[in-house]
């Protein structure tokens, strides 16, 4: 399932800022000296693996495919990332990823804004945006009619973003249902150790 979202177009522009991940600010071998260049760099990411206790561990109906998950730094943007993949043969899929970055306060913002343009839109609308305050979750809903595919992004905790995509069901039900079934409220509550290093 080829998804270039509007979530993902931001992460690809953040991404080109940077190559390749750092080495986690680790000191250069043999440089006994320790200066503030050389010492461990808070990374202000939660590592993948938290991330991934998160993950659905499976879906009704659908078989679990495809993982992955990876945390560095690229150029001046630092970035966590899960992601688990669930099909049904050829007809149906459902993708679900979630990501802690250092551009999470632009993410979010854009996140809030589309879901605030689409507060008028009526609840039995596919494209209603997602307002879970029990779950400090706020996020808008895509459906391409003519593909079948459907994507919910959300901010958790004014913090982490989750991303759901379908391909192969009608509407929005299936990541609305998918999305509400995941601990958003002890996603809200994950936070990264202060002062924490690199765990690459």
């Amino acid at each position: 399932m080829r998804d270039y979202s509007f979530l993902q177009r931001l992460f690809l522009l953040a991404l080109v800022a940077g190559t390749a991940c750092t080495d986690g600010g680790k000191k250069t071998p043999g440089d006994a000296d320790s200066t503030a260049a050389n010492t461990p760099a808070s990374f202000p990411c939660a590592h993948f693996e938290d991330l991934r206790a998160f993950l659905p561990e499976s879906l009704e109906g659908l078989q679990r495919t495809q993982e992955g998950g990876s945390t560095g730094r690229y150029g001046e943007v630092s970035v966590s990332e899960v992601e688990r993949s669930f099909t049904h043969g050829e007809d149906r899929e459902v993708k679900v990823r979630i990501v802690d970055t250092s551009l999470g306060k632009k993410l979010g913002q854009a996140i809030r804004a589309a879901a605030d343009e689409g507060r008028g839109r009526a609840t039995n609308d596919p494209t209603a945006p997602i307002f879970w305050k029990d779950k400090e979750a706020v996020g808008f809903v895509r459906y391409d009619v003519s593909s079948g595919l459907a994507e919910a992004s959300l901010l958790v905790g004014n913090r982490y973003v989750v991303a759901v995509s379908s391909r192969g069901y009608p509407g929005t039900v299936e990541v609305r249902r998918v999305a509400q079934d995941i601990d958003l409220e002890g996603l809200a509550r994950l936070h990264r150790a202060p002062g924490g290093t690199d765990r690459q």
